[in-house]
């Protein structure tokens, strides 16, 4: 068996040298200070102390030391910096264990410090400036501009400082745990007196190591939360609305959190949101959620069911599912604002040259404005034909994304007063984002504050009693300039046809568009069968003649409706008003009758009066 010897360890003559040098190396002396304290006041209680220590407006508290007999709090001179060589003048608080008096001492030292007009200090009136700016919502640069031209001496870090301090109180702490935000939510689930105070009418909270899972709808494990905000006007509104808007923001929290919000659209075209949502995942058991807590709470709030007809949003095969499984409705608009981008987008990668895409965007633009499902589909595969002998990689994508699944975006699809945009509820996005949040992320923590307070100023808004509140209007609202071209539209010399509509109880009246005065029996049949051979005949009969339907109920008449471009938009045109005008069914406003009473007098001399007739 061979013998084994253990081989000694590397050492290098370095390493010796450098213990030897490590010896001789002397610690560095710290100098300490000596004080002759000097028993200066005596204070009944620890109040009139502070308030004698706060008087002279130059000390800091620095640390605190127990002795035998009491507690030394030290204070040390704030005219230097914390970190730093402190000035020789110091004081500090006695709290003897014997007695409630406190006893102050001063150290017999003169100030040494230099150069103290470099730093600044925040005086009450600066603070109370600071505190009107940051409620103001100015951005920290901005501030920090203001308090110079005001001449208040201070720092920009200190400034930031301060801020930083402001919102720790107005938002809480930066920071949020899963079991902090289910204790918020559970404060914030009861139902408020006031009609316009936020409450969470939802909320489910995930925990990764949960055993029992009586969720379904958790596929992925991991930490999860949704939860939705709302009060009870919003609810309120909700149960008298058949349209539903939804659209997911993002950029509003610093982890990156989508957050829904939902609402509805009136007569006005003007939104009206219900609410807003903050979830983890952007998946159909999410949207289902939201959409059960919406209609949950409406129950809840007025006793009604949440039944709406139609949801207006973008292409998120998500929210589209989540509709139809929990409302059981078909009716989905896709945003024609976001077609036509992504209609955009991919003309220009394909590189179509631009006379090109001007024309098929203008095609699409006439499409768009069909109005009826049978017109749509007709139209449809003439521009197919149209277009696909020379762009046939455009059509093939066109067909396949906006004509099978997404082919909801022309503005017949559900009948009138339904939108075919979701721009009011984007417009609503912007205004969180620029009024709100101001293009900052918040931490979740702080987020939830800002999120109330959104919700509670969407309420106090619609508020009746407000000056002037916003309106969920149930018909369309005339502008004057409306009614005077509806009046001189009842004024013209149009010959106007009538015949009997297919709708029960209505009235078909077929008017000649442009300058043209009169209409043949002829072009209304043609106009009827709608049938076209190419794309530019459709436009030529399509919009050569305007087909206004209105009830035979005179006093009904604003629920007509009309097939111009106009009126599809707007709910409401002066081909409408003008026919009710001219059957006497509405009388337009006196000052919309905007006859002029005469000319103004030419420049120069006027021409001299003839003679008079003279008879003897």
């Amino acid at each position: 068996m061979p013998n084994f010897v253990q081989t000694q360890q590397y050492e290098s003559s370095s390493e010796s040298d450098d213990t030897m040098d490590q010896q001789n190396v002397q610690e560095k002396i710290k100098i300490k200070r000596n004080f002759d304290w000097i028993r200066d006041k005596c204070f009944s209680n620890d109040t009139d102390a502070q308030i004698a220590i706060k008087r002279e407006e130059q000390w800091s508290r620095y640390f605190t030391n127990k002795v035998q007999d009491g507690v030394k709090v030290h204070y040390r001179c704030n005219k230097v910096k914390f970190r730093g060589t402190q000035c020789n003048a110091a004081i500090y608080l006695f709290y003897p264990h014997n007695s409630d008096e406190v006893i102050l001492f001063r150290a017999n030292n003169e100030h040494n410090h230099t150069d103290s007009s470099k730093h600044y200090f925040f005086s009450e009136e600066m603070k109370q400036n600071i505190q009107e700016l940051f409620d103001m919502r100015l951005k920290p640069k901005k501030i920090y501009e203001v308090l110079e031209e005001k001449n208040f001496k201070i720092t920009r870090n200190q400034v930031n400082n301060y801020l930083t301090q402001l919102r720790k109180q107005k938002f809480g702490p930066s920071s949020l745990s899963l079991g902090e935000l289910e204790s918020w939510c559970q404060e914030k689930h009861t139902v408020p007196q006031s009609d316009d105070e936020s409450f969470v009418v939802s909320f489910h909270i995930h925990y990764e190591d949960d055993s029992d899972d009586d969720d379904e709808d958790v596929v992925d494990d991991g930490n999860k939360f949704r939860f939705f905000l709302s009060s009870k006007r919003l609810l309120q509104i909700a149960s008298i609305s058949t349209k539903l808007h939804a659209d997911a923001t993002y950029k509003l929290n610093w982890q990156g959190f989508p957050v829904l919000v939902v609402g509805t659209s009136d007569c006005d075209r003007k939104f009206h949101p219900f609410g807003l949502a903050v979830y983890t995942d952007e998946k159909e058991p999410e949207f289902e959620f939201i959409f059960k807590s919406i209609s949950d709470g409406v129950n809840r709030i007025t006793g009604s069911a949440f039944t709406p007809e139609v949801l207006i949003a973008d292409g998120s095969g998500a929210i589209r599912n989540a509709f139809q499984k929990f409302f059981n409705r078909d009716k989905m608009v896709m945003c024609w604002s976001h077609m036509r981008r992504n209609v955009e987008k991919k003309l220009k990668s394909l590189k179509i040259d631009s006379k090109k895409t001007k024309e098929i965007l203008d095609d699409i633009e006439t499409l768009q404005l069909c109005e009826s499902e049978t017109v749509f589909r007709n139209v449809s595969s003439l521009f197919l034909k149209q277009w696909n002998k020379t762009e046939k990689e455009f059509t093939e994508y066109f067909e396949n994304e906006w004509l099978t699944v997404l082919d909801s975006w022309y503005e017949g699809y559900n009948g009138a007063f339904t939108p075919s945009t979701n721009n009011q509820l984007e417009a609503t996005n912007k205004v969180i984002k620029d009024e709100h949040t101001f293009r900052e992320r918040h931490t979740l923590s702080r987020f939830l504050t800002v999120a109330s307070d959104i919700v509670n100023k969407w309420s106090m808004s619609r508020n009746q009693n407000q000056t002037d509140p916003v309106v969920f209007s149930t018909e369309p609202t005339i502008p004057l300039a409306k009614w005077t071209n509806a009046y001189h539209f009842a004024k013209s010399s149009k010959s106007v046809l009538q015949l009997q509509s297919k709708r029960k109880g209505f009235i078909d009246y077929y008017i000649p568009t442009g300058d043209v005065a009169n209409i043949t029996k002829n072009e209304i049949q043609r106009y009827q069968r709608k049938q076209w051979t190419s794309s530019a005949q459709f436009k030529d009969l399509q919009f050569g003649i305007w087909k206004v339907t209105l009830p035979n109920i005179g006093s009904e008449w604003k629920n007509g409706f009309c097939n111009c471009p106009n009126f599809l938009k707007e709910y409401i045109c002066k081909h409408v008003i003008g026919m009710a005008i001219g059957l006497k069914h509405c009388k337009p406003p006196s000052i919309a009758k905007d006859v002029p009473l005469g000319e103004k007098r030419k420049r120069g001399r006027p021409r001299k009066a003839t003679q008079a007739l003279l008879i003897d």
